[in-house]
């Protein structure tokens, strides 16, 4: 038959280069629930039922990458619950061990019944310890009272943020994410200065990342406190202190 035309790269919440994009050559379309590295940016409801949509209609595979977004780091068990969309495969990492080395693939029965015991070959595959551990931190974070903690200090982010762009709004243009995934873009006057948050943020005693040079990006503990995540809060306005003022 003809070869494959490989992978092909789409504009995030595109709907209409998605539907231009598909046909029933396509094996899969995989996306993160909300780019991490690519600037912590939520897909629109639009797009996330499109790509659903699409993959039914050509049979092809629904891939989400919930390494970033699983595990309670949204405020759902994974970012998808949000979305009421139910992909084919799901990947996830990171948060499943609570900092211990782990990672999953997940697949609906009719797909994971292709992957019998022989089929897939790993190195660290089904390591016992990391298996206790990830039970230990899933039985934790699967209970009513954590998610609820997490959503709570995800109010507390959406307030900060509207105060954030109110106090400083010729540095901070645009607050993006969900849960406790959450990214600040910064005003063109700012461009390429993400860095320098980073920076100047270890000396006031908070850590941040970035999401390429123009967002600031926030992924504090699941388990922090208010008392701290508030601490933390004070001292990266202290931080846009200093560098809107260096002297």
């Amino acid at each position: 038959g003809p070869k494959p035309s490989g992978i092909t790269h789409l504009p995030f919440n595109d709907c209409d280069a998605l539907r231009n994009a598909i046909s029933d050559k396509t094996c899969a379309v995989m996306l993160e629930p909300i780019q991490g590295e690519g600037g912590v940016t939520p897909a629109t409801q639009e797009f996330m039922d499109t790509v659903r949509e699409v993959c039914d209609q050509h049979n092809a595979l629904m891939i989400l990458d919930e390494v970033q977004t699983g595990v309670a780091r949204t405020g759902a068990f994974y970012a998808h619950e949000l979305y009421n969309v139910q992909p084919d495969i799901l990947t996830t990492a990171k948060g499943m061990g609570g900092g211990f080395p782990i990672g999953a693939c997940l697949a609906k029965d009719h797909i994971a019944k292709h992957l019998e015991i022989g089929t897939h070959g790993t190195t660290y595959g089904g390591n016992a310890m990391a298996g206790a551990v990830s039970y230990a931190v899933l039985s934790q974070v699967l209970t009513d009272e954590f998610l609820d903690h997490v959503n709570e200090l995800s109010t507390m982010f959406t307030d900060w943020f509207a105060k954030l762009l109110t106090t400083y709004p010729t540095v901070f243009k645009n607050a993006k994410g969900l849960g406790l995934l959450r990214g600040l873009e910064l005003t063109p006057e700012w461009q390429g200065r993400a860095r320098d948050f980073i920076t100047e943020g270890q000396k006031q005693g908070v850590m941040v990342l970035m999401a390429g040079g123009d967002i600031i990006r926030f992924a504090p503990p699941l388990n922090i406190t208010r008392e701290d995540l508030q601490t933390a809060f004070d001292r990266f306005e202290k931080t846009t202190d200093h560098l809107i003022n260096p002297t």
